[in-house]
């Protein structure tokens, strides 16, 4: 399957390394392995981005999670994340409790080995609504927060709106699944569909999307401006997403 994702090829080959490694490290207790984030997407960019795994597990042990973090100390200067390890029955109440999550990984995820524990059952969207709208109201405080943080100083803007736009994606697809508009596709793909499927400029979430990705970048004097319109973007989107989940009826 590694075969299949957009990646160096040395990258690939460091994956399988350390996929080999996990699975020989969990044994016959691994029921699944997955790759779920920015790779599974298409939107891994070497050097800045990360690998993000699922591993399932029949029983987790203290000993087991020792050998994982043993592992982890070998391979995470690989932008390779911690796993995230759960079973089969932990996943399953993810699926109410953090709707959120359990969408982004139900959306874009590829199976490395065992079964894949996702279904073709929907979300609730009433329980995904809110906690869109919850995380983005959220994100307006603390960047407000980091900016008196930082005391709008231009590395601090600059940290800051990448933190945001990372933690913003993920609400906007969210919400784009609650109203029925398409939700798969690459980061650039969904911020483009805004205007058009909730009726929302994505102009500057484009923009700092583009900074994240090493594309461009204001100069110095320029980052309060940047952070300004961003920050009465994302009010907006808030007010936007507020709107359409009343109007919903979600």
């Amino acid at each position: 399957m590694l075969q299949s994702l957009e990646l160096p090829e040395d990258l690939r080959e460091t994956l399988e390394q350390y996929l080999t490694q996990l699975q020989k490290d969990w044994g016959a207790d691994l029921e699944g392995l997955l790759l779920y984030g920015s790779a599974a997407r298409g939107d891994f960019i070497a050097g800045r981005s990360n690998f993000n795994f699922l591993v399932l597990v029949r029983a987790l042990s203290v000993s087991g999670l020792q050998r994982a973090g043993q592992l982890h100390r070998q391979w995470g200067k690989h932008q390779i994340v911690a796993p995230l390890v759960m079973t089969q029955e932990e996943l399953s109440r993810s699926r109410y409790l953090f709707p959120l999550e359990y969408f982004q990984m139900q959306e874009h995820h590829v199976r490395l080995a065992g079964k894949d524990p996702f279904d073709a059952r929907p979300i609730d969207r009433r329980q995904l609504g809110w906690q869109c709208e919850q995380e983005l109201l959220a994100n307006v405080f603390r960047i407000r927060q980091r900016f008196v943080e930082g005391e709008g100083r231009a590395e601090a803007i600059r940290a800051l709106l990448i933190l945001s736009i990372t933690a913003v994606l993920p609400c906007v697809r969210g919400i784009l699944r609650v109203i029925g508009q398409p939700s798969k596709g690459k980061d650039g793909q969904i911020l483009e569909s805004l205007p058009q499927a909730l009726q929302f400029e994505s102009t500057v979430l484009l923009e700092i999307l583009q900074m994240k990705r090493g594309m461009n970048s204001p100069g110095s004097l320029e980052w309060l401006k940047v952070y300004e319109r961003y920050l009465q973007a994302l009010e907006s989107l808030c007010r936007r997403v507020q709107t359409v989940r009343q109007e919903s009826g979600l």
